[in-house]
């Protein structure tokens, strides 16, 4: 690491601690690994059949490795990553009923880069030429611990934990910030597919939602995570506004009372 590097990590460290996900290594490599194991006997039958309606699916050993880098982690709610499946799942339907030259899609809320890599999955998989910009106030390439397993190794940066997915990485640009400053740098004047997780509150979700609308034309899609009224009565909030004051229809799905979502479908 330069001089450079070294100073930024520290000013990092000591201006936005409020940031990290963790300040040393919170378990064993084995502990995740049982943490793993459990969520996989965890199939939820009404998101299963969604999928089976599709017919799409992402490839299952390629997503549970990816999973189990960025979506296995020690927290109070059960682990629960099949937005991912979800994503590639409406994201390939699209691309099926949709032949581009060039795709752009927005993602709000990377965390550890697990949603944005399934959705650069599905470009190359259906052969489809995009760009995926993804948002978070996490930066990307200073070395922190993310509460996962890679913990166990070193504190890694989220290029460094993101880098056995080399081929997906190619199509997505990692961008630093709150959505309210970072998005006004995004010059794309048409978003085809956005996944909206960032700041879990009505304003901020307005404030996406308001941008990518502008950009967006018919049959164009804004996939919304957390709406659940029991814990974020904000997205739900913004998700009743859209549905009444904006021009798309939407479909709810109700995957437990821990996690819902919303697909937004521009008419």
């Amino acid at each position: 690491m330069n001089f450079a590097k070294i100073i930024l990590n520290k000013l990092y460290y000591l201006f936005f601690p409020q940031y990290l996900l963790a300040k040393k290594p919170l378990e064993t490599k084995e502990f995740y690994l049982r943490i793993f194991h459990d969520s996989i006997k965890n199939k939820n039958k009404k998101l299963e059949e969604i999928l089976i309606k599709k017919n799409i699916y992402i490839d299952h050993k390629w997503f549970e490795e990816l999973a189990l880098h960025t979506q296995v982690t020690i927290k109070k709610s059960k682990i629960n990553y099949y937005h991912g499946k979800l994503l590639y799942s409406y994201l390939g339907s699209y691309l099926k009923d949709n032949r581009f030259d060039f795709i752009n899609i927005l993602e709000t809320g990377t965390a550890r880069g697990f949603s944005s890599i399934c959705m650069s999955k599905c470009l190359l998989d259906y052969n489809q030429q995009g760009k995926i910009v993804t948002i978070d106030v996490l930066p990307h390439n200073i070395k922190m611990y993310w509460n996962c397993i890679d913990d166990h190794v070193s504190k890694k940066t989220r290029n460094e934990l993101l880098e056995p997915w080399k081929n997906e990485l190619k199509n997505i640009d990692f961008l630093t910030g709150r959505t309210r400053k970072v998005l006004n740098k995004i010059k794309s004047e048409r978003i085809n597919f956005a996944f909206l997780d960032a700041a879990h509150n009505y304003n901020d979700v307005i404030n996406e939602f308001s941008f990518v609308e502008k950009r967006q034309q018919k049959s164009d899609i804004i996939f919304f995570d957390d709406v659940t009224p029991s814990m974020f009565e904000g997205v739900r909030k913004a998700i009743e506004f859209i549905k009444k004051n904006a021009n798309y229809d939407i479909e709810e799905i109700s995957a437990s009372e821990e996690r819902g979502y919303a697909i937004a479908t521009k008419l």
